[in-house]
């Protein structure tokens, strides 16, 4: 299986912007979300896998991360107030990443382009599952 890429993503550590690498040794539940503070990622998406990490950790799930076309700073501030301080919460600013994953979304002039709403798990550093509901209910029902 194909490794996955990091090229494009950016994470705020220590207030610098620095790139962000998927650890290949854990096993991740990635989501791309539309855009940090859009009613949807905020008062569902996020929260709802902040609120149940100790549940996906029962399923062996090491870690959470979160990405969206926004800058870094705009994403460590969404994960602060309406996530977890174990998730990461990921900037791919120039949607090198979401393209990539051929995720993008276009929404012309009104917000650009965007990346759709998602959910992977991966293992080993390869995706081995897209998950139908990206929500938290979604991916537990089927881990």
């Amino acid at each position: 299986m194909e490794k996955i890429s990091s090229k494009g993503l950016y994470i705020l550590k220590d207030k610098k912007i620095v790139p962000y690498e998927i650890d290949d040794k854990l096993k991740i539940i990635l989501c791309g979300v539309p855009g940090a503070f859009t009613p949807g990622c905020t008062y569902k998406h996020l929260p709802g896998f902040a609120e149940k990490l100790d549940k996906l950790k029962l399923f062996g799930v090491d870690k959470v991360v979160f990405v969206s076309v926004n800058d870094a700073y705009v994403m460590d501030v969404w994960n602060k107030q309406h996530g977890h301080p174990e998730i990461d919460s990921v900037s791919d600013p120039l949607a090198v990443f979401t393209k990539y994953l051929k995720k993008d979304v276009d929404w012309g002039e009104s917000f650009g382009v965007r990346s759709e709403r998602y959910a992977l798990l991966i293992e080993n550093g390869s995706i081995t599952k897209e998950f139908e509901d990206p929500f938290i209910d979604g991916v537990l029902y089927k881990l």
